[in-house]
């Protein structure tokens, strides 16, 4: 199906209009910081639908108005921001096989007029910016009533931790971060409102030193502005590896965590949670949100969770609002669970409870069972993200591979991938041990756009900037991603890479491991397997640069750096280490059932912050 006739079915022929009004658009003389970037930014959207001759023409249209830009004072806010984005617009035409030799992006040398009034420019980098005093009034302030209360542009920073998440900050880079390019190009905000440039300068200020949370990451942005005290500390969660079942107790992951997430998932899941009480791990839980926390451990009937079940004892209504009570039966089991201590049964209370619940699954049900469920759920979440567009499936020994790719070029990324599994699984799990009870699903995405999809499906967000593969969980779904490009050797160094990268990802991300060793050693073994491959080189020149970006190890194990750096450093870090099938004795020790941290100092003699810091320390210069 022609990629515009996809874009109609979806509901979204008018971008299509607007792209190409861009790509049309030539007038030199604008330089507004806003056209320009529309202009550049259409070029990724129009490879995509297959018009490389008019992505082309739109960069060239962003181009001169950089060039516009370098001699109007008055538009050089920003200008380095644009540049890289046209940079990295030019690289895309490159790869896509566009003639790119004429489209010479303007480098920040050029010279700049000097302004003839006040520069706009950001205030002098300071020290010791608090981001609960300073950066919290400001950013409610200039972004409250959009993107703090509300969700405009599917973009909210409810808390610390949504912002981080959201990918708008990218930790240890002031100027390269969204927030600010969003700012200094006259993008945000909207509406008339200005940031100055000393608030300018103290964002930046606090993003270069790691962008660090000096008060409760999870409490909400406008109370702590209002200078509102954030709900007491929640009741500790019983410490200590997950609890063992007696006879006749309930299993949080079988019995508790489904009931939560089919009743109360939509209104306290992880985009926009009502009054900040998500149900996305145990600790979110017991937590709870404005209203203080909602379970009580070892007290059930005390518990604001069950109050609010029963709708006794209560202010406000009962829950779930505006559908029906639960049945006396499932209150029940959770009061029943809460007085038992409230603990878990698999993995850590900092887990997702959907990841939680699917380990349960794996653990319950025979291989062939499991698969079945995981390729259903699979179709499912294809349809999620391209509802029209039926795929491409394949079904291999231990994975399947769906997709839109045209079926010769699906079976033979299959064949690519058959070839790699023995060597993961030696390098990884021991040549007898399967990738992954129950399978890997690999979806396979022949333009960006689609795979960009499974980021806002999934993610909740856009793809981050260089990421073409990732691996991950989604309810029953243990998955790797892959960009295929259009007419790319699905046999090629690259794509085994990124084939190996993902495979051995899932595989680890399956078996509960942590999100950062998941990746990072998913890469490791991919570079180990194919050292040649050119994005292998790249990878390693990269990890000076990665390093700078990521903040402290803390901040780097917690998953609160920038995407594509933190896998760039999570790679290298475990490559580093991968010899002797130490990162295989680490996934034998956590399947035989030892703590992950316990199973890494084991191996390596050293906890993985102290393992992380003391290679970061070697490694920052390169």
């Amino acid at each position: 199906m022609h990629p515009v006739e996809v874009l109609k079915r979806r509901g979204t022929a008018v971008l299509v209009g607007v792209l190409l009004a861009l790509a049309g658009t030539s007038d030199a003389a604008d330089t507004s910081p806003k056209e320009i970037r529309e202009r550049i930014d259409a070029v990724v959207k129009l490879i995509g639908m297959g018009k490389p001759d008019e992505a082309r023409a739109s960069l060239a249209a962003g181009i001169e108005g950089l060039r516009a830009m370098q001699a109007n004072p008055q538009a050089a806010t920003g200008f380095k921001v644009l540049a890289g984005r046209a940079t990295a617009a030019r690289k895309a035409l490159e790869m896509a096989g566009v003639d790119v030799t004429t489209l010479e992006v303007p480098g920040p040398a050029a010279p700049v007029a000097a302004p003839t009034r006040p520069s706009p420019a950001p205030a002098p980098a300071q020290a010791g910016v608090s981001f609960i005093r300073q950066v919290v009034p400001m950013l409610v302030r200039s972004c409250g009533g959009c993107h703090v209360t509300g969700r405009r542009g599917s973009f909210q920073m409810a808390t610390y931790q949504a912002l981080i998440q959201s990918g708008m900050v990218q930790r240890g880079a002031g100027n390269a971060s969204r927030l600010v390019e969003v700012i200094l190009t006259g993008d945000m905000p909207r509406g008339g409102g200005k940031v100055s440039p000393d608030d300018v300068g103290m964002l930046i200020a606090w993003i270069d030193r790691g962008a660090i949370c000096d008060g409760d990451p999870t409490a909400g942005l406008d109370i702590l502005a209002r200078g509102v005290s954030a709900p007491p500390p929640a009741p500790l969660i019983p410490a200590g590896p997950p609890a063992p079942l007696k006879p006749g107790d309930i299993a949080f992951s079988s019995d508790v965590a489904p009931i939560l997430i089919d009743k109360c998932g939509k209104c306290h899941g992880d985009r926009d949670p009502e009054n900040n009480f998500a149900i996305t791990t145990l600790a979110s839980l017991v937590k709870g949100g404005r209203t203080g926390p909602a379970i009580l451990p070892g007290k059930a009937e005390e518990s604001l969770l069950v109050k609010k079940l029963r709708g006794a004892g209560i202010e406000g209504q009962r829950m779930p609002l505006n559908a029906p009570p639960l049945p006396d039966a499932d209150i029940g089991t959770i009061a029943k669970w809460i007085d038992q201590g409230a603990r878990i049964d698999l993995l850590t209370p900092s887990d997702p409870i959907e990841k939680v619940v699917a380990t349960g699954k794996s653990l319950r049900l025979s291989d062939d069972a499991l698969t079945k469920i995981r390729r259903e759920a699979a179709e499912k979440l294809w349809a999620r993200m391209i509802p029209d567009e039926a795929p491409a499936t394949d079904h291999r020994d231990g994975f399947m591979v769906i997709g839109n790719l045209p079926e010769s070029r699906l079976r033979e990324l299959s064949d690519t991938a058959t070839k790699l599994v023995p060597d993961i699984q030696r390098e990884l799990l021991g040549a007898n041990e399967s990738l992954l009870k129950g399978g890997i699903v690999v979806y396979a995405f022949r333009n960006t756009y689609d795979y960009s999809s499974l980021w806002q499906v999934l993610m909740h967000g856009e793809r981050p900037k260089g990421i073409v593969g990732n691996a991950g969980m989604s309810g029953d779904v243990i998955y790797g991603a892959v960009l295929v490009p259009s007419g790319g050797d699905t046999a090629s160094e690259n794509i085994q890479v990124l084939l190996a990268e993902q495979l051995a990802g899932a595989a680890l991300v399956g078996r509960g491991l942590p999100a950062w060793f998941c990746r990072g050693a998913g890469r490791a073994v991919a570079m180990r397997l194919v050292p040649k491959a050119p994005v292998v080189r790249e990878w390693k020149e990269a990890v000076g640069e990665a390093i700078k970006q990521l903040g402290s190890a803390k901040d780097f194990l917690a998953g609160h750096a920038e995407p594509n750096a933190t896998a760039v450093a999570a790679g290298g870090f475990l490559a580093s280490l991968a010899s002797g099938g130490k990162l295989a004795q680490v996934v034998a020790l956590v399947d035989a059932g030892t703590a992950f941290d316990e199973a890494f100092i084991k191996i390596f003699r050293g906890s993985p912050e102290q393992a992380f810091t003391a290679w970061a320390a070697r490694n920052a210069g390169r």
